[in-house]
């Protein structure tokens, strides 16, 4: 299932066990679990965005997946798959 999350929310709850992803209605990401794995998240914004910034190749979207595989211990086997892609800012036009 493909949801794109336009004007909506993102909710981080900061709770004890595994990173958790899930969406509450079409509106809501929402992401729990300790502080350790909810920065799983927010170091793949980072990258995503870092690359998006910095990348030469602009023709390939740099990406980022996050979801549970068996025998992982930082993200919940409850968590819906996520994957954060990034949308190259636009370049400047010589004239």
């Amino acid at each position: 299932m493909e949801v794109a999350i336009t004007g909506g929310f993102v909710v981080q709850e900061i709770s004890s066990g595994p990173l958790l992803v899930s969406l509450r209605d079409t509106t809501t990401l929402h992401f729990s679990g300790d502080r350790e794995f909810l920065d799983i998240v927010w170091d793949a914004l980072d990258g995503v965005a870092e690359q998006a910034v910095t990348a030469e190749d602009r023709s390939i979207k740099r990406h980022q997946h996050i979801e549970y595989f068996p025998g992982d211990e930082y993200r919940s086997p409850n968590s819906v798959p996520l994957v954060i892609v990034a949308d190259w800012p636009q370049l400047p036009t010589m004239h």
